[in-house]
């Protein structure tokens, strides 16, 4: 499905209720409605390229074997590309294996995948009895296995998949844009940018620190930190940085904007946590709980370092957000969005953005109108917790 398709069932999907996740691990009502992670796309082209290699292998350039390549890799790619998506819970299990056993397991898992479902079409265009000639397809299935077609297609599968798994592991340790940005030199000269910026932090992490230890504590942040960079990543946001217990989220601000996935990306998180918190409270004896701030506006991006170059935005925005992520606490909001953000943003129906005021937040010499971002059914328990709430101090300018 496509991801503004999706975009919209979701928004429908969403108004059946908050308790309805409750019932299944699988159901999320505040994520796109997507088969197919972002994070595994990646299989549906690498399953054109090694029918294409294959075909080319066979036959050349020959237009019926690249044809009956394209026509076999795409369902076969899809299909793969599913049962990836579907196993994120084994990849949340072994998150912490090392770095070259994890790639050539799934390298192997990916082979096996294609050498199976290629296994199954195979029997069924040879029990349809359909002309193989000049396809990627064998005569039969003795001669298939007979002779060195199946070395030539397990020897392409295994040679694309590992360099096509290693690349896609990489991205997604060091970030899917930060490779292309730094190579091409995108950022090489200083630009300016419209762009979003989510700031997400854990609450009480002094008080969880010391109770848990210090090496707890690590593991607790490692487990956190991964499972909230699922929806991060199906809402097309990207990590900018961790800075201790916090988490720094941008987009564009255009693709931010979009379907509202900026505001709709913290309510995911949300549910991404709920999801474990069995999990959490097993092994923790507690659930991580966090609040938010977003806002937006002209950035200044830069390549900076000789040694351990990294893309770093600067900027009153980042200034400004940061304000706002303090203010939570006194406000006894989860989530706060600037006026910037509440007029730019067409606003899912299923959320609702209470006034808080305007606030002179500290290095601001203007007032910034903050707005509490909520689910609609929760309307009036935030309403109950505004009655006992205690009335902000202002900040020393």
């Amino acid at each position: 499905m496509s991801d503004d398709r999706s975009l919209k069932m979701d928004d429908v999907g969403a108004m059946v209720g908050d308790h309805a996740t409750r019932s299944t691990a699988s159901f999320d009502l505040l994520q796109p409605w997507r088969v197919i992670s972002q994070s595994n796309v990646y299989i549906i082209y690498l399953s054109v390229l090694l029918f294409a290699f294959y075909a080319y292998a066979r036959h050349g350039f020959s237009w019926i074997a690249l044809s009956t390549s394209l026509i076999v890799s795409v369902p076969i790619g899809l299909a793969i590309a599913f049962f990836e998506t579907q196993s994120q819970e084994f990849r949340r299990r072994h998150r912490r294996t090392k770095f070259w056993f994890y790639l050539v397991y799934r390298t192997f898992r990916v082979v096996v995948w294609f050498m199976v479902l290629f296994f199954f079409i195979m029997v069924i265009v040879n029990w349809l009895k359909i002309n193989t000639y000049e396809t990627i397809f064998p005569h039969s299935l003795h001669d298939f296995f007979a002779t060195r077609k199946v070395f030539e297609f397990l020897g392409i599968a295994l040679v694309i998949s590992l360099f096509s798994n290693f690349l896609d592991e990489l991205h997604r340790k060091l970030g899917r844009d930060a490779i292309y940005n730094l190579v091409l030199g995108k950022y090489h000269q200083v630009k300016q940018e419209e762009r979003l910026f989510l700031f997400i932090d854990l609450n009480n992490s002094t008080d969880i620190a010391e109770e848990m230890g210090e090496m707890e504590f690590s593991h607790f942040l490692q487990d956190y930190f991964y499972d909230i960079s699922e929806p991060i990543a199906r809402y097309f946001g990207r990590v900018y940085q961790y800075v201790g217990d916090e988490v720094v989220v941008t987009w564009p601000l255009r693709k931010g904007l979009r379907y509202s996935v900026c505001t709709r990306c913290f309510f995911a998180i949300q549910k991404q946590i709920k999801r474990y918190e069995k999990q959490y409270l097993k092994r923790y004896g507690r659930i991580p709980e966090f609040k938010a701030a977003l806002h937006g506006g002209n950035v200044v991006v830069s390549e900076v370092g000789k040694y351990k170059s990294e893309i770093a935005y600067h900027g009153d925005v980042l200034n400004t957000t940061a304000r706002m992520l303090s203010r939570c606490h006194d406000l006894n909001a989860e989530f706060i969005i600037s006026d910037y953000v509440k007029t730019k943003v067409e606003m899912p129906k299923y959320l609702e953005a209470e006034p808080l005021g305007a606030f002179q937040l500290k290095g601001k010499q203007q007032e910034v109108e903050l707005h509490s971002l909520y689910l609609s059914v929760k309307k009036e328990e935030v309403r109950k917790r505004r009655l006992f709430r205690r009335k902000p101090r202002p900040e020393k300018v």
